[in-house]
């Protein structure tokens, strides 16, 4: 399920390339997570009734997870991105492993196994051979930006989600869960949208219909559903790793649909993500 998750989302921004060019980001999370939690109401209003209320204590849990999963991660990025480069944008996501596992193992003593570790920084590596090209320039003429900031910020914000919706599942189902947070966030994003003249709406293009229907069936209803079940029964730091399989799938689809590039670098990194990936999952239960 996490494999699945992050491969949609790494075809997600060929999709969201298409589609932001005719709707401005705040329209388009409106709009996605409105429908996202349409669906997902359904869902849990159809699996459990009105179970799907969340106990007291977990109210707060769940705006968190609105405001940081979806607020806070999708403008903290996409306004990163207007000032920064999708390279030093990618290269700062590849740190998000790496900082959920440190997270996971100091704030709920998630303790990692030595393979996991090793698992960990194969796919870290794989990461950076995949967005610098195999270049050390790529990495070494990096400046550091407000855009980077954002960036960086965006993702933390992600790695925080994962812990907070961890703790809410343990109260509610995935179903509810995701409900919940989506229609929290997609509330935020719209107050947000209002408040910055942001929330614009024209008719879509046929690409861009079929780009927005991608990303709320597929990115938005499916992903969600398999990442929140993996961060369950994986743990957060395991799932945080899978994330690292977004940027080869990006790559690939790009080579699909703009004809971007695809050399030596881009082929061994996606091995060596796929290498991490194999390593983290199949000795988590083995802690040192």
């Amino acid at each position: 399920m996490l494999f699945f998750a992050c491969a949609i989302w790494g075809f997600q921004p060929a999709c969201v390339k298409l589609l932001v060019a005719e709707w401005p980001p705040a329209a388009m999370i409106v709009v996605r997570y409105a429908i996202i939690a349409l669906m997902w109401f359904a869902a849990a209003w159809h699996a459990e009734g009105k179970n799907i209320m969340p106990h007291k204590e977990d109210w707060k849990w769940l705006i968190s997870m609105g405001f940081l999963g979806i607020l806070l991660n999708n403008v903290l990025q996409f306004t990163g991105l207007q000032y920064t480069t999708v390279t030093n944008c990618t290269l700062i996501s590849a740190t998000q492993p790496a900082v959920t596992a440190c997270i996971a193992f100091f704030l709920i003593r998630e303790r990692l196994s030595l393979a996991k570790w090793i698992g960990i920084f194969i796919s870290f590596g794989g990461v950076f051979a995949v967005v610098s090209g195999g270049s050390l320039e790529v990495i070494r003429q990096i400046n550091f930006n407000t855009g980077d900031m954002l960036c960086l910020a965006a993702q933390l914000s992600w790695a925080a989600y994962s812990f907070l919706s961890l703790r809410v599942m343990k109260d509610l189902s995935v179903e509810a869960t995701t409900f919940w947070f989506c229609l929290f966030g997609g509330i935020m994003t719209a107050v947000y949208g209002a408040g910055s003249g942001t929330l614009q709406f024209v008719p879509l293009s046929p690409g861009a219909l079929i780009s927005f229907l991608y990303i709320v069936f597929l990115g938005g209803f499916c992903s969600l559903f398999f990442y929140n079940v993996g961060v369950k029964n994986a743990g957060p730091s395991v799932a945080a790793i899978f994330l690292n399989i977004m940027p080869v799938v990006g790559i690939f689809s790009g080579f699909m649909m703009f004809d971007d590039y695809i050399g030596p670098a881009q082929m061994g990194g996606a091995a060596a993500i796929i290498a991490g990936v194999f390593m983290t999952t199949h000795h988590w239960k083995h802690p040192v």
